[in-house]
């Protein structure tokens, strides 16, 4: 006997992903937890420990997670909001502790991707209405060659000890897929911290598997979100996260924009439809399936390369799927007739 879950994005967007787990009768008992972040359902799952530690452990992991969400949401009064508010009068200040770790490890892979992964472009996503409900039409030309001719960087950010401050008032933080990815990633950390050896975490767009947890298979879809294009079943203690053209996206006027914005045009990146990596780290696999997805096709490999990626697909809006060597032979095409281009690292 078998028992089947599937993680399924909710009706305001799709995703290129289901997931797919299966338990076998038989296994140690297994305790689950649902619940909401960052707009979709968020479950996590634990085999072979007592019911009251397993729930402890995953309330513990879930609040991490809940507070990790509200502190980096720049939109709302709160952590991150004000860290922006200060850096754009370029004085130094004290920074929020919970926020440091995330801004220098962003630092990092921004400049490992070349800047293809700018989370500084928060006054970007303002402009383009990502802030607002309804988000409304996009933005003058004129506006968003100003933010890009200041060119805000994470490199602009200066930390010494807790104190931070930019030089280039232009930069606003929004930490988007990698701060989800890290946050993901410390429920997981404090799932481990409290003794959980097998289990799993899924939501939609992410997914880690905890040692020998229940096999997870994610089902990537074509462009329209909803036809199934290829399955990759993930291995024991891996994670994997998708970055697609549809999540946070609103239609105006019959053209879609999405957040993930092309750092060199200030404009949604166009041509692909969505990346997905595989890794230890969430929060890593993130930005690069950011960076890559801003990259494109033409050096989607080349970005890769410089941030140390070996197992990623990507889907361009015309259905071609291209999967790095490594990752080759677990993918599963689900039409026979079609072949993934391999590209080699």
């Amino acid at each position: 006997m078998h028992v089947s879950f599937i993680a399924m994005p909710k009706p305001s967007y799709l995703l290129p992903l289901l997931l797919l787990l299966t338990a076998c009768q038989g296994e140690p008992p297994v305790q689950r937890k649902t619940f909401d972040a960052y707009g979709s359902p968020v479950t996590i799952t634990v085999q072979g420990m007592a019911a009251e530690a397993a729930q402890a452990a995953m309330d513990e992991a879930a609040a991490d997670l809940l507070y990790i969400e509200e502190g980096n949401d720049p939109a709302l009064p709160g952590p991150m909001a004000r860290t922006n508010q200060l850096l754009a009068t370029t004085a130094a200040f004290s920074a929020v502790p919970s926020l440091l770790p995330q801004i220098r490890q962003a630092q990092a892979l921004s400049a490992r991707s070349g800047g293809l992964f700018n989370p500084a472009l928060g006054a970007l996503l303002e402009q383009w209405g990502f802030y607002n409900d309804p988000p409304g039409p996009p933005p003058r030309q004129e506006a968003i060659a100003a933010i890009l001719a200041q060119q805000p960087a994470m490199d602009d950010i200066r930390i010494d000890g807790i104190t931070m401050r930019s030089g280039n008032a232009a930069v606003r933080i929004d930490l988007g897929d990698f701060g989800r990815g890290y946050a993901l990633d410390t429920a997981l950390a404090r799932l481990r911290e409290a003794g959980v050896g097998t289990g799993n975490l899924a939501t939609p767009g992410a997914v880690a598997r905890i040692g020998q947890g229940a096999e997870l298979t994610l089902v990537l879809t074509a462009a329209d979100g909803q036809t199934p294009l290829a399955r990759i079943a993930l291995q024991p203690d891996e994670a994997a996260y998708t970055v697609t053209a549809l999540r946070r996206s609103h239609v105006y006027e019959g053209q879609l924009y999405h957040p993930l914005l092309d750092p060199a045009s200030g404009a949604p990146a166009r041509g692909v439809f969505a990346v997905t990596v595989f890794h230890a780290s969430l929060a890593e696999a993130a930005a690069a399936a950011h960076a890559l997805f801003v990259a494109g096709p033409q050096r989607w490999i080349d970005t890769a390369r410089a941030l140390g990626i070996e197992r990623a697909l990507l889907v361009d809006t015309q259905d071609a799927v291209r999967v790095t060597a490594p990752l080759a032979g677990r993918i599963s095409m689900t039409d026979a007739r079609l072949t993934p281009v391999v590209d080699t690292l």
